[in-house]
């Protein structure tokens, strides 16, 4: 315990899109049992919320922000808000993304495309 303390956590994707612990609360719960403050920036804050109650159970310190991972000024948005919040982010966990089932064969076109129509590519790509 405490391998954590005075440590500030960045985790995207905090909540859970179901009942019960996804990755990103069961993270937060850990990090914050470790003694990390959370940072939980969330599409979703209603399955934020739970995690925020958790941790809090747990003894820990989160701050909620909203996100929208496919939007780069809401992502800049959150980090200015941990930076204000706690003058820096020592560990950041990238934990959203959404899968869909079959491989690129197999996939329909419309699917494959809804996944990546947030993404810019180089020009010399």
């Amino acid at each position: 315990m405490g391998r954590l303390t005075d440590k500030v956590v960045l985790i995207v994707g905090c909540g859970s899109v179901g009942p019960g612990w996804g990755n990103g609360r069961a993270m937060a719960v850990l990090f914050a049992r470790e003694g990390a403050s959370i940072v939980g920036g969330e599409l979703d804050l209603a399955a934020a919320a739970e995690t925020a109650r958790l941790v809090r159970a747990a003894g820990g310190t989160i701050e909620l922000a909203p996100v929208d991972v496919t939007d780069e000024a809401s992502v800049k948005a959150l980090v200015e808000a941990a930076m204000a919040r706690f003058g820096r982010i020592d560990v950041l966990v990238n934990n959203v993304g959404g899968s869909a089932p079959g491989g690129p064969v197999e996939m329909a076109t419309e699917v494959w495309a809804v996944s990546y129509t947030h993404l810019t590519l180089p020009t010399n790509a």
